[in-house]
C-alpha cells in the first residue's frame, strides 16, 4: 500500500468513527440531530463555518477558476463571499438565532405562512444543494485519480459512502466534530503549500509576475464581461446570509453573540486560505502547466510535481476534507428540507423523535446516492457550476429573508411574490443564450425586491402577532 493511500484511509476511518460515536447521542433527539443541542462554542463554530464554506470548490474550484478565467475574476467571486460573512453577522445572526428553530424554511414559513413557501423553499434547497454536492464529488474523484491513481468512479463512490454514513447517523454533532478536524487539515496543507511556493520565489508578487509573463490573461480584468465580475460578487454576498447550511450553523451557537462572532472569525480564516491559494499556488501552476484540459486539476498537478508522497497523501486528505466539510453540511440541509420542512408536521404528529430521525437518515442516503450517480458525469469549472445553482437560491430567498426580518411592511403577498419572481427571473436570464456567466443575479435581485415592495404596498398587512414576534427577535 502506498503512503498516500495509507494517509487517506486513516482519514476516512476517522470520519466514520466520529459518525458512529455521535450517533449514540443524536438519534434520540431532533434538537441534537439538527442543531447539536445549540451548545457549539464560538471558536469551534467559527472553524466549522469556515470548513463548511471552504469546499472542494474553494481549494480545487477557485484555483481552477483563476487558472481558466483569470485571478481578478476568481477574486471577485471570493470577495463577495467574504463580504457575505459580516452581512450575515449584522443582518441575520442575532434575529435568526433568537428565533430558535432549525432551518431557514422554519423562519420563512412563520413570516409568510403559505403552502407555496412551505413547499417551494425546500425544493429549491434540495435542487441547488444537490448540484453543489455533485460539484464537490467531482473534486474528490479527480483528486484521488490524479494523486493516487484511483479510478474516478470508484473514488467518487468511496467518498460518497463515507460522508453519507457519518452525516446520516451522526447529524450536526458529527458534522461539527469532523468539520473542525477537516478545517485544520485544509489550512495546514493550503497555507503550507503557499508558504513553500512564496519562499522559493521570494514573494507572491514575483510569482504573479512570472505567471502573467507566460500567460498575460491570468492577471487581466478584461478577461471576462464586467457583468460577470459584478454578478459573481453580488451572488455570493447575497448567498452567505441566507444559504441554509450556514444558517443552520447560526442555530447551533450557544447564543446570538456567539453566532455573530463565529461568522466574523470564519471570514478571516477563510480569506487567508483563499488568498494563499489564488496568489501563491495558481501562478506556479500556470507557469508549469499552461495548457491543462481540466483547469480544476491545477492544485493537484502542483502537489504531484512539487512534493513527496507523504505531503501528497495529506493533500488528498485535505481536498477530501474540503469536499466532506461542505458536503456533509449540504447533505444535512437537504435532509432537513425534506424530513423536517416538508414532512416535519406529519412526523411530529404520528412518530416519535427517534423514528423521525431514522427517516432523516434514510433521506440523507437517498440524496447522497443520487448526487453520487450524477457525479459520474462531472461538469467542468465546478465553482462556476455550483455558483450558478446557489444563485437561484439567493435570487429566491435573499429579499424575503431580509425584508421579513427588517421591514415591517413585508407581508404574505410580498414574500410569495418576491420568492417566485426572484427564481423565475433568475432562471429566465440564466438560460437566455449569450448571458454572461453568473450575471443573472443582477436582474433577479432587483426584480425580487420590486415584487416585495409591490406586495407590501398593496397587499394586506401581516398579523400583529407575527410583527410582535419579529420585533422580539431583535432584542438582546
Amino acid at each position: 500500500m502506498s503512503l498516500e493511500l495509507f494517509v487517506v484511509i486513516l482519514y476516512l476511518l476517522a470520519c466514520i468513527a466520529i459518525g458512529i460515536l455521535a450517533s449514540r447521542k443524536v438519534l434520540g433527539s431532533r434538537e441534537e440531530y439538527w442543531v447539536a443541542g445549540r451548545r457549539i462554542g464560538t471558536w469551534v463554530n467559527a472553524m466549522a463555518i469556515m470548513a463548511t464554506l471552504a469546499s472542494g470548490g474553494s481549494i480545487i474550484g477557485v484555483m481552477g477558476l483563476a487558472y481558466a478565467r483569470g485571478i481578478p475574476y476568481s477574486l471577485a467571486l471570493f470577495a463577495g463571499a467574504v463580504l457575505g460573512f459580516p452581512l450575515a453577522a449584522i443582518l441575520v445572526a442575532r434575529p435568526l438565532r433568537n428565533f430558535g428553530k432549525f432551518t431557514i424554511t422554519d423562519f420563512l414559513v412563520f413570516r409568510y405562512p403559505h403552502a407555496i413557501v412551505r413547499v417551494l423553499v425546500p425544493v429549491l434547497i434540495v435542487v441547488s444543494f444537490t448540484v453543489y454536492i455533485v460539484a464537490q464529488m467531482k473534486a474528490a474523484g479527480i483528486t484521488a485519480n490524479v494523486l493516487l491513481g484511483m479510478d474516478y468512479h470508484f473514488a467518487v463512490t468511496l467518498a460518497a459512502l463515507v460522508f453519507v454514513f457519518y452525516v446520516a447517523f451522526g447529524g450536526m454533532i458529527a458534522i461539527t466534530w469532523t468539520d473542525v478536524m477537516q478545517g485544520a487539515l485544509m489550512l495546514f496543507v493550503v497555507l503550507g503549500t503557499a508558504f513553500v511556493m512564496v519562499v522559493r520565489a521570494g514573494s507572491p508578487l514575483n510569482l504573479v509576475q512570472q505567471a502573467t509573463a507566460v500567460a498575460p490573461a491570468l492577471g487581466e480584468v478584461a478577461n471576462q464581461p464586467f457583468t460577470s465580475y459584478l454578478g459573481s460578487f453580488v451572488l455570493w454576498a447575497a448567498a452567505i446570509p441566507i444559504i441554509p447550511h450556514i444558517v443552520m450553523r447560526v442555530f447551533t451557537a450557544k447564543d446570538a453573540q456567539g453566532a455573530r462572532l463565529s461568522l466574523n472569525i470564519a471570514m478571516i480564516i477563510y480569506s487567508v486560505m483563499i488568498l494563499a491559494g489564488v496568489l501563491a499556488i495558481v501562478p506556479v501552476g500556470k507557469v508549469h502547466f499552461p495548457n491543462l484540459a481540466d483547469a480544476d486539476q491545477l492544485f493537484l498537478k502542483v502537489m504531484e510535481q512539487e512534493f513527496p508522497p507523504l505531503v501528497r497523501g495529506l493533500a488528498v486528505a485535505a481536498v477530501l476534507a474540503a469536499v466532506m466539510s461542505t458536503t456533509d453540511a449540504l447533505l444535512l440541509a437537504c435532509s432537513s428540507a425534506l424530513a423536517h420542512d416538508l414532512l416535519g408536521n406529519f412526523i411530529q404528529k404520528n412518530l416519535s423523535e427517534k423514528a423521525g430521525n431514522w427517516i432523516s437518515v434514510g433521506v440523507a442516503w437517498v440524496i447522497g446516492l443520487v448526487a453520487m450517480i450524477l457525479a459520474y458525469s462531472p461538469p467542468k469549472l465546478i465553482t462556476e457550476f455550483y455558483s450558478a445553482a446557489i444563485g437561484m437560491l439567493s435570487a429566491g430567498l435573499f429579499v424575503p429573508v431580509l425584508a421579513g426580518l427588517w421591514w415591517k411592511r413585508a407581508n404574505l403577498a410580498g414574500g410569495v411574490a418576491a420568492l417566485l419572481t426572484g427564481v423565475a427571473v433568475y432562471l429566465f436570464v440564466q438560460y437566455t443564450p449569450g448571458t454572461p456567466p453568473l450575471s443573472a443575479i443582477l436582474f433577479a435581485l432587483p426584480s425580487s425586491a420590486l415584487a416585495m415592495w409591490i406586495g407590501g404596498r398593496f397587499g394586506s398587512a401581516s398579523r400583529n402577532e407575527i410583527l410582535e414576534a419579529i420585533t422580539g427577535l431583535h432584542r438582546s
